[in-house]
């Protein structure tokens, strides 16, 4: 029996196996077009330092086929990378050790890759780094993966504007979308209240989310790779790319957290010489490097790769969107986990427009981010929700899920986040990640309990007060009375309750 052997561009794989990426339906082709798009969008802004404008147009062609605009005040494309930044997948500027929203580079792509195969539309790119501005019609071939240019024209940019803007014609269900999109520009604004976002969608609704905050998130900074997310390929990689008569201690400098006399150190404890050079080592060695970069105590990753949201644009999104009655918030230390570093915020809103479950139901309102990704979909699967659920006895906090208006948030930032699927919906439960998450929705916990607990104190002592007021005044009038004298003033009676003037008495 003969075999057929064929091999598939990433192109022609990621198009048979749509789902990965959040294609599966209509619907969900709608919202994860949708989600991408602004996401490219924002991480173009966030990167820079450029507070975010993005106006986001939905119009409806046919009944099944909808067209999205997407324009954005972000960097722009420099010219010579237009075609393969939107025509090639694995092509862009997420491959490095730094916080980014995409982690793959993927998710813009495979909207276009959808749009043109479920259309037949080319997409429409103009883009400015602030000087020329570029104006492409492209398609991405499926087989090769690689853009296909249908027309390109150069003006100028009379205006020094800079930014990009996609128009993408694809299939979707918008009606059965629409409230996902809604929620997710609501979480969106919650989580970057620093934003300016602009949507028009086909039935006429305008949603605006002005800005509410000047305060900009510092952005991350590539770092080179910690020893611990480095395995014996990476190794070998890095070796390949560095001079042949580098001495080993000098190489171990390209590491994040390794110094001058750590790189010695480490070089003795696995039985090298620090001065050997890299083209001498053999491959038993590198395996003995590979180990031992696992095993030693080496300095936690660079947290500078991150980007935490910061607990002030927390509060105000939340603040935006809730008006909660109090909001307990807490930023962890940067931690890690195989390599990569993590930042966890949590918070903890009660009462104000938050509502209670409905009918002691087991609802738990979370919201969910990850490097700044609001996620939708697949909560229960999530580990925030299992933190809340079976990591914490909320009864020794005062706290009752079934009853209380709880609002629960976790943002996770972090240089890799542990997605379980290519379509970013729910992060994996990793002990080191849950570990974090728990702690901190703790301390809100606890926050939240002390703050619970003078509110019950003093509406006690108001009610005290009240009773306290009643049975004066009618002791004062039989008193008086009886003693044929004037009534007490009740100035005094309340500062006898208040136990002022009670000498003057």
């Amino acid at each position: 029996m003969s075999l057929k052997f064929k091999q598939l561009s990433p192109a022609e794989f990621f198009y048979n196996n749509k789902s990965m990426a959040g294609f599966d339906n209509q619907s969900r082709a709608v919202y994860t077009v949708f989600r991408e798009l602004i996401e490219n969008s924002l991480d173009a802004c966030d990167t820079h330092s450029i507070r975010p404008i993005v106006f986001v147009s939905l119009k409806l062609n046919t009944r099944e086929e909808l067209e999205i605009t997407v324009a954005d005040n972000g960097s722009g494309v420099p010219a010579r990378y237009i075609a393969d930044a939107f025509g090639r997948i694995f092509f862009g500027s997420k491959y490095s050790v730094m916080q980014n929203r995409g982690t793959f580079g993927l998710g813009g792509k495979m909207a276009i890759l959808y749009g043109q195969l479920s259309t037949g539309t080319p997409v429409e790119v103009i883009t400015t780094t602030g000087k020329d501005v570029y104006k492409v019609k492209l398609s991405i071939d499926v087989k090769l993966n690689q853009p296909i240019i249908h027309e390109k024209k150069i003006e100028k940019n009379s205006h020094l504007l800079h930014g990009t803007t996609i128009k993408l014609s694809f299939k979707g269900d918008y009606i059965t979308a629409r409230s996902r999109i809604l929620k997710y520009l609501h979480m969106t604004r919650i989580a970057l209240p620093y934003a300016t976002i602009i949507f028009d969608d086909p039935e006429g609704l305008f949603f605006v989310a002005p800005t509410l905050s000047h305060i900009l998130p510092k952005p991350p900074r590539e770092t080179p790779p910690h020893p611990y997310g480095v395995d014996i390929i990476k190794l070998k990689e890095m070796i390949e790319s560095s001079k042949k008569d580098l001495p080993l201690y000098k190489f171990f400098l390209k590491f994040s957290r390794i110094g001058k006399v750590t790189a010695f150190n480490f070089s003795k404890l696995i039985g090298l010489d620090p001065f050997k050079p890299l083209r001498k080592l053999t491959d038993e060695e590198i395996k003995r490097i590979a180990e031992g970069l696992k095993s030693y105590k080496f300095l936690p990753p660079d947290a500078s790769a991150l980007s935490p949201l910061g607990l002030e644009t927390i509060k105000t999104g939340i603040n935006a969107e809730f008006a909660p009655e109090y909001i307990a918030l807490c930023q962890r230390p940067p931690s890690a986990y195989e390599g990569f570093s993590f930042i966890v915020e949590t918070a903890i809103g009660y009462g104000g427009n938050i509502p209670p479950p409905a009918n002691g139901s087991d609802d738990i309102r979370l919201l969910r981010f990850a490097n700044k990704i609001p996620l939708i979909y697949d909560a229960s699967n999530d580990v925030s929700m299992r933190v809340i659920l079976e990591d914490i006895d909320w009864k020794n906090y005062g706290l009752d899920l079934k009853s209380d208006p709880l609002l629960f948030f976790v943002h996770i930032a972090a240089t890799k986040v542990p997605f379980k699927t290519a379509g970013k919906e729910y992060v994996a439960d990793r002990e080191e990640i849950r570990r974090e998450i728990r702690l901190g929705l703790r301390e809100c916990a606890r926050e939240l309990k002390s703050y619970l607990s003078k509110k019950a104190q003093q509406i006690h002592h108001a009610q005290r007060k009240e009773k306290m007021s009643v049975y004066l005044t009618l002791l004062a009038k039989y008193t008086s009375a009886l003693a044929e004298t004037e009534l007490i003033p009740k100035t005094k009676l309340n500062a006898l309750i208040n136990k002022k003037g009670i000498e003057d008495e």
